[in-house]
């Protein structure tokens, strides 16, 4: 602690200082804790994140497939979401007859440049036990979208919003068990479900 004292034509002044600093030993225990709170929130962080990303891309595909149900509504036309598993993507078909795209394909999602190990897969859910009530094909456990025991690729709707195929699409991340499960009706209407280790929620 140290004084000044400041003349003026009025009088003088009297000042008082009071500086402190951080010691060598409190610098040290400060980083200490910052790095044992470190220590305990990346691995946190780095095993939560890839839940969330994959959350977000189911959530992202329920999304489009919302969008793909409305667009035929406004358009009077069919439209399909199409699940590409080779590319790891899926496009949007405005104009959708017999399985082929008479109009514009759009991809919506490209899994392949995200970087985020999200990709088409049933993680570990049961393959007895998906939500569509059938079983995986046993020719191709890899299929994960499906219209009952034959394989395909595509969820379609009609003009006036219901699906014309049904099926699940299956999402999960290369280093997670997690799977998600987004699915048509054929009424149109469109769920998302997650495993849970036994059942579907």
């Amino acid at each position: 602690m140290w004084m000044y004292v400041t003349f003026s034509a009025k009088g003088f002044f009297m000042r008082m200082n009071n500086k402190h600093g951080f010691s060598l030993i409190e610098l040290v225990v400060v980083i200490a804790i910052i790095g044992i709170m470190a220590a305990i929130a990346i691995p946190n962080f780095l095993n939560w994140l890839p839940n969330m990303r994959l959350k977000a891309a189911a959530r992202d595909l329920y999304s489009n497939m919302q969008k793909a149900r409305m667009m035929a509504v406004k358009t009077n036309k069919n439209t399909a979401i199409i699940f590409d598993t080779a590319n790891n993507k899926y496009d949007l078909c405005d104009d959708w007859s017999s399985g082929t795209c008479n109009g514009t394909q759009t991809t919506l999602v490209d899994f392949s440049t995200m970087k985020s190990g999200i990709g088409y897969g049933h993680g570990n859910a049961n393959k007895q036990a998906n939500y569509a009530g059938d079983t995986f094909p046993s020719s191709n456990d890899n299929v994960i979208y499906f219209l009952g025991p034959n394989p395909i690729n595509d969820a379609a709707f009609n003009s006036k919003g219901i699906g014309k195929t049904r099926g699940w699409v299956y999402l999960e991340h290369k280093d997670h068990t997690t799977t998600y499960a987004i699915g048509s009706q054929t009424s149109g209407v469109i769920q998302l479900k997650k495993w849970t280790g036994t059942s579907w929620k």
